[in-house]
């Protein structure tokens, strides 16, 4: 069996999400997998389009999105006998469906047209292993035909910093949210309206790409004393305010798993997501699922968690299963399972 120090992993991000300036969790967890990986022994590149690359040295390649740039790249590894894994993420309120099933099937390529299920459902039959971060997310690859045997399910985690384990939570009653505000999934109006309806303090950070919306928010801010825009914040700043928030929401149309309110579940803060998120899966009961289209239940989600017993400390019990190492130790026997398979073939 090839050791993980022996290993050499590929990492593939779409050439979009390359070269974009916007934020991006999908290459936030490339990264941070990547790191962990090293730590583990392993040998991570992140290949590029623009410079010449040796496939051929590689264990396996690792794939963070699909579409039609990865054709060709994907027969090439296929001719070579390389294995691919697939993290195809597909952010759904809810699984494809029967319609995905019968869309999937449809030759869309044969008139030189591109269709998202159908691309994804070929690109899943061309990889060794497609890695799903949640039950939902995997009921969505199911549904697209995908056999049982080559569907593995990899948890998100948050990295906390030993330094930051021992921060104490100097808990307010006001409600953080942070992320890409101006995008309509992510429901910040409705998140402001909730709050104001609550009577609840909002504090919100992130990047802001419509100058619109940053027009519509400073006036906002300006007539509610409450309302609170931050703007973009470093590491150490988001830490302070998830260990200072007693709770945390994020109320999107449609989440994939939602890793900042992972973080700060992990902070102490008291979370309330939406119910169209896989991420409902990673909290157990210590979470308020709300449904984000109605302003009335987001606020009465956000009562409930403030009515709950403010915490004075991290959940540091929650590490064992959340943490980055958790999700990298998983990730590591998907890749030994496969690189195992390989050599006994």
């Amino acid at each position: 069996m090839t050791s993980k120090a022996n290993l050499h992993i590929a990492f593939v991000i779409s050439p979009s999400n390359t070269y974009s300036n916007t934020y991006s969790g999908v290459v936030r967890q490339a990264l941070a997998w990547a790191e962990g990986l090293r730590q583990l022994g392993y040998c991570v590149d992140f290949p590029v389009s623009h410079q010449t690359y040796n496939w051929s040295s590689c264990d396996i390649v690792h794939l963070f999105h699909f579409g039609s740039w990865a054709e060709g790249l994907i027969g090439q590894l296929r001719r070579d006998g390389i294995p691919l894994v697939l993290s195809p993420i597909v952010d759904r309120s809810t699984p494809y469906g029967w319609r995905g099933r019968l869309i999937a099937r449809l030759p869309f390529e044969r008139l030189g047209l591109e269709q998202r299920q159908r691309v994804l459902f070929r690109h899943m039959q061309a990889c060794s292993t497609v890695l799903a971060r949640s039950e939902l997310e995997a009921q969505s690859f199911r549904d697209l035909g995908i056999r049982p045997e080559r569907l593995r399910i990899v948890r998100l985690g948050a990295e906390v910093w030993p330094a930051r384990q021992t921060i104490p939570c100097r808990k307010a009653r006001h409600v953080f949210h942070m992320s890409h505000l101006d995008q309509p999934r992510k429901n910040v109006r409705a998140l402001i309206n909730a709050c104001r309806k609550a009577d609840v303090p909002l504090r919100l950070a992130g990047k802001i790409s419509d100058p619109a919306f940053a027009s519509w928010l400073e006036v906002e801010c300006a007539a509610r004393p409450g309302l609170v825009y931050l703007g973009p914040l470093s590491e150490e700043r988001k830490w302070e305010e998830m260990f200072n928030a007693a709770v945390f929401c994020l109320p999107s149309l449609n989440e994939g798993v939602g890793l900042v309110a992972l973080e700060a579940h992990l902070a102490g803060a008291h979370v309330v997501i939406t119910r169209r998120s896989g991420g409902t899966e990673y909290f157990g009961d210590e979470v308020e699922i709300c449904d984000p289209t109605s302003i009335e239940d987001i606020a009465h989600c956000l009562s409930r968690a403030l009515a709950k017993p403010v915490r004075t400390e991290p959940r540091l019990d929650a590490l064992a299963e959340l943490s980055v190492s958790a999700s990298v130790d998983k990730l590591s026997e998907v890749y030994v399972d496969i690189t195992s398979s390989a050599g006994s073939n």
